[in-house]
Parts: structure tokens; sequence; C-alpha cells
């Protein structure tokens, strides 16, 4: 049988463990809190961080859509101006071979035209080509069936402008895009002309079927459908409008398989959760050897008088194997748990006022690396993502973009004391974001880069040589050695020492990518003690960018 006395240690090592045990439980449940409250925060912020760039992308997909549609709703407006000269003279019709020779004009203008129709008192007489577009002949435009077509047409007579239908099946087999507009004659309305688009063609021109990444659904001024998966509207899409003559169009962008696959189907996701795992870890293992070397203590302290000395050797040696595994699982740890500093300014807003100045210091050290950091990532993203984004559609004014570069730049410009000078600068082939961009970079350099001697003087320079626009950037800082012309422009390459307002060291590897993207180059030419000038070449017209 067990006695009194049998049970004491066993009750005693027990009451040891269940306080282990104990304590490692509320530890474990107050990381699961603090690693679930932490997962919301960066979902949330690598959502909204997924949201801006999906509406960098959609944005220029609406805006390539919307040149495509308004090419096409001029060359209708061009074929109302032919008829009503053709119906202004003394015969008052339109003379069948002077409509093909110009209906054959504008097929040429534009790909993707189905048919060209003229119909006097709104019933079709003449198309072009006739061949595959018989069934169209003949045709009442007032009494057609199909659904919205007879209304787009009484919504032009009564606006007198284009009015546009899509998708609507058409007699001749397929889905199209109509354009229609109203011809009138001594102010009463003579009949109408059409022009019948491909549907994919239009969406081939915006890109909008060809990303691997993104998924599109458009729809009318008046909320019908036009092309893609409707549910996309009520699944917080990024919204984007279209202007047409008769109203807005909206274009719908999200992620393919949803906004949280977006974020956890990235790169960056799984290294979070090991690093938040890492931390979790450390800190559960940290309480565990604190828990296990106050059980120490506490089983010296029990250990009878005769036993004291040998008891004490035997606790001191096993604590100093525990302290030197702490220090050796500390330092192999310090990596990951410097990659989870961006929570040190979480875990510092909730303690508040205990934190003494000190460490305040050590959150603020953090708070700079995370933004430093967010800064590289920044960069590293736009680096990648450059390939993905598409072209411009136009030239753009140099002078408007530099405008708001010096806006941005003015607090540096006045920091440095610098003398900022610009002369006019052509229009070129690129689109806003990527000019600013550029611009941004070989002005900021140019300012952050000057001479000790003397304050920085900047000339910003444009010029045109045949089918190229140069803008040139010229300073009077420290030059560039030409041994290392051609580093200046690799990731992550300085020829300064890193100082707290620093960049990442990827500013003219992106700029180069950039102007490379658009058919274009960034030429250098610098004398050391002298200054530099940064050239950048970029095609005035299109045909120059690449593919």
């Amino acid at each position: 049988m067990t006695g009194p006395a049998d049970a004491g240690p066993w009750s005693g090592r027990w009451c040891r463990h269940r306080r282990t045990l104990t304590t490692m439980a509320v530890v474990t449940l107050l990381l699961a809190g603090l690693s679930v409250w932490g997962h919301g925060v960066y979902m949330r912020q690598a959502l909204a961080e997924r949201r801006a760039a999906v509406a960098v992308t959609a944005a220029s997909s609406a805006s390539a859509l919307s040149n495509a549609l308004n090419e096409r709703i001029a060359l209708v407006r061009g074929l109302t101006a032919f008829v009503s000269v053709q119906i202004g003279r003394a015969d008052g019709t339109v003379a069948p071979d002077e409509f093909a020779a110009f209906a054959t004009l504008l097929n040429e203008a534009t790909s993707g035209i189905r048919n060209i129709s003229v119909s006097p008192d709104f019933v079709v007489r003449m198309v072009y080509p006739v061949a595959g577009n018989e069934r169209a002949l003949g045709n009442d435009l007032l009494k057609d069936p199909r659904p919205g077509f007879a209304e787009t047409v009484q919504r032009a007579i009564r606006t007198g402008d284009v009015t546009v239908h899509a998708p609507i099946g058409l007699l001749q087999g397929g889905v199209g895009v109509i354009a229609r507009d109203i011809v009138f004659q001594r102010g009463e309305p003579w009949g109408a002309v059409g022009m019948v688009f491909d549907l994919e063609r239009l969406f081939d021109e915006a890109r909008l079927g060809a990303s691997d990444t993104l998924q599109y659904a458009l729809r009318d001024h008046e909320g019908r459908l036009v092309a893609g998966n409707p549910a996309l509207f009520a699944a917080e899409p990024i919204i984007d409008r279209i202007r047409m003559p008769d109203g807005e169009w909206q274009i719908a962008a999200i992620p393919r398989g949803g906004w949280p696959a977006a974020v956890t189907g990235s790169d960056d996701y799984p290294r979070f959760v090991m690093i938040l795992a890492a931390f979790a870890l450390l800190v559960e293992l940290v309480a565990f050897l604190l828990v296990e070397r106050r059980g120490a203590l506490e089983r010296l302290v029990e250990q009878r008088t005769a036993e004291l000395t040998d008891a004490r050797l035997l606790a001191d040696r096993r604590a100093d194997e525990l302290e030197r595994f702490a220090y050796v699982a500390a330092h192999d740890l310090q990596e990951p748990l410097r990659a989870v500093s961006s929570f040190t300014q979480l875990l510092a807003k909730r303690l508040g006022d205990q934190l003494d100045e000190e460490a305040r210091s050590y959150v603020q050290h953090s708070v700079d690396a995370a933004r430093r950091l967010k800064a590289l990532l920044r960069d590293v993203q736009l680096f990648l993502s450059e390939e993905k984004i598409p072209l411009p559609a136009g030239p753009i004014a140099a002078d408007e973009v530099m405008a708001e570069v010096r806006e941005g730049l003015g607090e540096l410009e006045r920091r440095m004391r610098a003398t900022v000078v610009v002369e006019p600068l052509p229009a070129v082939l690129a689109d806003k974001r990527r000019l600013k961009e550029m611009l941004t970079v070989l002005l900021s350099n140019a300012l952050q880069y000057g001479h000790p001697d003397r304050p920085p003087e900047v000339r910003v320079t444009g010029r045109v040589e045949g089918d190229e626009a140069l803008i040139g950037v010229t300073d009077n800082g420290v030059g560039i050695d030409p041994r290392f012309a051609d580093q200046i422009f690799d990731v992550f390459k300085r020829l300064q020492p890193r100082d707290g307002d620093s960049g990442t060291g990827m500013g003219l590897a992106i700029a180069r990518k950039m102007a490379e993207r658009l058919g274009g180059r960034i030429a250098l030419s610098s004398e050391p003690g002298v200054g530099s000038t940064f050239t950048l070449h970029l095609p005035r017209s299109q045909g120059r960018g690449s593919a």
C-alpha cells in the first residue's frame, strides 16, 4: 500500500508539472490570439496593396477599351457626314458606288468591322460588304424585335448622337457591337447609318482577355451586361468607367480566384506565415525556459540539508546547459526575429506608456527598417511587373508630367537650395505613370548627389531628333567615373554610401527598364567632379514600343 509519506514527492512533482502546463497553455492562447490579430492586419494591408495594383491595371485596360470604342464611334460620325453630303445633292440619294468606295476606306481604317449600312426611312438598303450580310438588307430598324434594338434607334433620334448597343445577336450570325447614328435632312430624320463591330476584336485591343491574373466584366450605362461574368460586380471589384456618347459604361476587375486567394497565393504570404510561426516558437521557447528554470530553483530549496551541495551543483549544471541552449537558440533565431520587426510597432501601440525611452528608440529603429523594407518591396514589385503593364495608346505632354514631378520634389529642392531650370519639353509616347517615375528618379538623383562644395544646379532640356524625343537632366554634381557608367543601372548598385535619405538602389534600374519597355533608352555622359547628364530617349509615335 502507498502511505501518506509516498504521496508527498509525487504530489509536489505533479504540482510543478501542472504549473508548467498551465503557464504554457496561457502563453499559447495569448500567442494564438495575437497571431489571429496579426494575420488580420497583414491580410488587410496586403489586400489594400493588391487592390491598388489591380486599380492601375484596370485603369490602363479601361483606357485602352475607351480608345478602341471611341475610335470606331468617330468612324460612324464620319459615315453620317458622308451620307448627309450625298443626300444634299440634287437627286437626294446615296450613290451605291460612292458608298462602296467610302465604306472600303472605313473598313481599311480599323479592324474588326462586320458591316457598314445605310438605312433610308430606317430600312437597311445598303450594306458593305454584301457577302455574308444579305440578311440585314430590308431590315426595318424601328420594328426589329431583338431586345433593346429599336429602343437604341429611338434614343439616337432623341439625342441626335451616336448610340451603342452591345452585345447584340446579329441577323447575319454571331454577336457584335452596333453603333447607330441618325442622318437629318432639313431638321427631320432622313434615316440612319450604322456600323457593326466584332466584340472579341475590341477586347483583344484592350487586352481584357490576355491577363492570366485578372478577370473582367463590362456593362453598359443601363446596367446591361456586355461581357464577362455579372457576379464580378458583386465581388467588391475595382470599377473603372468608360465615357460613351449615351452614358458611362463600367468595367469591373478582380483577381482570378477572388481577393483572399490573390493575397494567400502570393510569394509573400508563405514567408509571412513562417515568420509568424518562428516568432511564436521563440516566445514559447523563452517562456518554457523561464518556467523550467524557476522549477529547477524551487527543487533546490526542497532538497534535504545533507544533499544540498550536490543538489545545487546538479541544478547549476542543468541551469548552465539551459542557458547555453537558450543563447544558441536566440542567436540562430535573430534573423526571423528581425523579420517580424513590423509587429514591433503594433505591440508598442498595445503596450502604450509601459515602454521607456530606450524601448521607444528600439521601436523607432524597427519602424524605420520596416519603412525601408516596404519601399524596397514596392520597387521590386514595380520592377518585376513592368512587362505586364500595357503600353500607352498615344503621346502625352512631358511638360505637364514634369510640373507634377517638381511639385512632388519641391521640399527636396528647397532643402538642397537647388536651382532647377526646365525648358519646354516635347510630347513623348508614354503613359503618365511611367514618365513620372522616370523623371522623378532622374531629377531626385541630380538633387541628392550634388557636389559638397556647391549647391545643386539642374537643367532639364528637351529636343526632337527624327522620330525620337530627348529629355536631358544635367547637374553640376560629383559626376560618375566612366568605369561605373553601366553599373549604376544595375539593381541594388550604389556609388555613394547609404544614408537615411537614400533610396532602395533600384531607381535607375526601374527607369531604364521602363524606357526600354516604351521603345527607348537612357544614356549617360559624365565627367567626375563636374557633373552628369542623363538623357531619356523616347519615341514620339506608335511603332517603337516594346512588344
